[in-house]
């Protein structure tokens, strides 16, 4: 537990005062302060019913000024004393992370097991096969995590970081190769092709990592939107050389913006405070020329690292259609409808994922450097079972 000087102490005397009387000062000031939900604020707890048995419970949850009292704790925590209100958030300097992100970097959480991966690659090598019959494309790209990027600026501290009570956290990443470097050698053991975003991103250091803005904002868990565009240009790039295909040609330019585009600080919002993230954001302004493009029909799985690299989105395919879906989710029409599901099998009943996938020209596949353990969240599977029917 951190201890604190005297004027440290003294500081959060004041502090804890200012709290209690905050909502009251608001009242007299009539000050108009937008507050989020209550779930957002205090995490996700029931809501109780006033009744005779829960009138405490329910006037301990419904107080005038409650959710500005846990507003102003967590800004006092987080800006006074750099701590985080959310277990979920580890803040290390200005950078926040999520826990759960470090946890599988620094610790191999939820580690793969050689022979998990091995049948992952003889998967997608039966998909990829089966696509090659059918004169359909398989890409896979591959995509990196934040803690990557600031080896050496955070404590590798089990107090600090191992906050889930998981079995599998015997493991340490250290002392083997990591499961997205396993899967690589795999991949062109069997000839498969990939687009790996962590390599080039390496190899372009000064014009991904150095300057603004950054790979990663201080408040974002995702890479920054406009850098994850440029590495989607060198996508684009890499879909017209190996397959041939006719995509529109694109540049990205980074305009200064007041307000982070999300998720650029998506973990500062988890925070639940009152400040801004104290970062200059950018907006990126996308062109593309058409050319002589093909009517491709797109249907993508992946994450929002995905999302943000400008596949799939409608520039991609102006002649076509794009299906994108993601963990439990599905965007249709060009990501003009949203549409869950429980399994894939309820979706296919509903909306013919089976039909769709059969009309489809190219397949992409994002696996997270994070997540190979359960690559496509059985989205793989769904399609090999379905084979027959494409």
């Amino acid at each position: 537990m951190k201890k604190y000087n005297k004027l440290e102490k003294y500081i959060l005397i004041i502090s804890f005062v200012l709290v209690i009387l905050f909502p009251y000062l608001i009242f007299l000031f009539n000050q108009n302060v937008n507050v989020e939900s209550q779930d957002k604020l205090s995490g996700s707890e029931e809501k109780v019913e006033l009744s005779y048995e829960n009138i405490d419970n329910y006037v301990l949850q419904n107080f005038p000024g409650r959710e500005y009292l846990i507003k102003t704790k967590n800004q006092l925590l987080y800006s006074l004393f750099d701590i985080s209100p959310n277990e979920n958030i580890t803040k290390v300097g200005d950078v926040l992370f999520s826990t759960e992100t470090l946890n599988y970097y620094l610790h191999g959480l939820y580690q793969s097991k050689d022979e998990d991966i091995d049948l992952l690659v003889h998967k997608f090598k039966r998909f990829k096969d089966f696509c090659d019959e059918k004169n359909k494309k398989m890409a896979i790209i591959l995509t990196p995590c934040k803690p990557r990027y600031y080896d050496g600026n955070y404590p590798i501290s089990d107090d600090l970081i191992m906050l889930y009570d998981n079995p599998q956290n015997n493991y340490n990443v250290k002392k083997r190769i990591r499961d997205i470097d396993i899967l690589k050698i795999k991949l062109k053991e069997n000839d498969i092709n990939f687009f790996d975003s962590i390599e080039y991103i390496d190899n372009n250091k000064e014009r991904i990592i150095e300057g603004a803005p950054p790979l990663f904002y201080n408040s974002g868990h995702h890479w920054s939107l406009y850098k994850g565009n440029l590495v989607g240009i060198a996508f684009h790039d890499y879909l017209r050389k190996t397959f041939g295909i006719k995509l529109p040609l694109l540049s990205v330019t980074a305009s200064p913006s007041d307000a982070a585009m999300y998720p650029d600080s998506d973990l500062f919002d988890v925070l639940n405070i009152y400040d801004k993230p104290n970062e200059q954001f950018y907006v990126p302004v996308i062109k593309f020329e058409n050319f002589d493009l093909e009517k491709l029909n797109f249907v993508v799985q992946g994450g929002s690292f995905l999302g943000s690299l400008l596949i799939p989105q409608i520039t991609v395919t102006p002649f076509g259609d794009i299906t994108h879906i993601e963990n439990k989710s599905m965007f249709l029409n060009k990501y003009k409808d949203l549409v869950t599901f429980e399994s894939y099998e309820e979706i296919n009943s509903k909306y013919d994922m089976v039909g769709i996938c059969k009309k489809a020209d190219v397949f992409i596949f994002e696996i997270h450097e994070l997540n190979v353990y359960n690559a496509t969240f059985g989205f793989l599977d769904f399609l090999i079972d379905h084979m027959g029917e494409m």
